[in-house]
């Protein structure tokens, strides 16, 4: 499944990109943005912030928000909307950008993986002695391990 929004787009003063998704940020009352050091980071993050939204609706089983046409979407209404004053950028323009949901949900969705695994006899038998659940406790384990708290 594809989904196709209008995206704004900001070129900053010092550099980079702030990217705007008005059509997401309205629907789900939440903040639709990212940016990117170059043009190409900030079309790579709008694909990314797109899918994760509208993947995170489909799982919570709500309705994929209603793209605008790319006409109806403003500069103006979100720059009115952020209460920036003196916005210092470069150059801004609007697009579509293309999304494959089901590309992103096949990596990244929150369906269960089967993994074996192979631990000492001891361990095992003091887990299940203790109950502790195997599948939360390496979830946990590998979360920890990837995100370095």
């Amino acid at each position: 499944m594809k989904v196709i929004y209008p995206v704004l787009f900001y070129e900053e003063k010092e550099g980079g990109y702030s990217v705007f998704v008005p059509d997401l940020e309205k629907a789900l009352n939440t903040s639709a943005s990212t940016c990117g050091d170059t043009l190409e980071e900030g079309m790579f993050m709008a694909e990314d912030l797109i899918a994760g939204l509208i993947l995170d609706e489909i799982e919570e089983g709500n309705k994929i928000p209603k793209a605008s046409k790319i006409e109806e979407v403003t500069f103006e209404e979100l720059e009115d909307n952020l209460e920036i004053e003196d916005w210092d950028y470069v150059s801004k323009f609007k697009t579509y950008i293309a999304v494959d949901i089901s590309s992103f949900a096949e990596k990244w969705g929150k369906d269960l993986v089967k993994k074996t695994v192979n631990i000492p006899k001891w361990v095992n038998t003091k887990a299940e002695e203790l109950k502790i659940n195997f599948s939360k406790t390496l979830e946990e384990a590998l979360l920890q391990k990837i995100y370095k708290d």
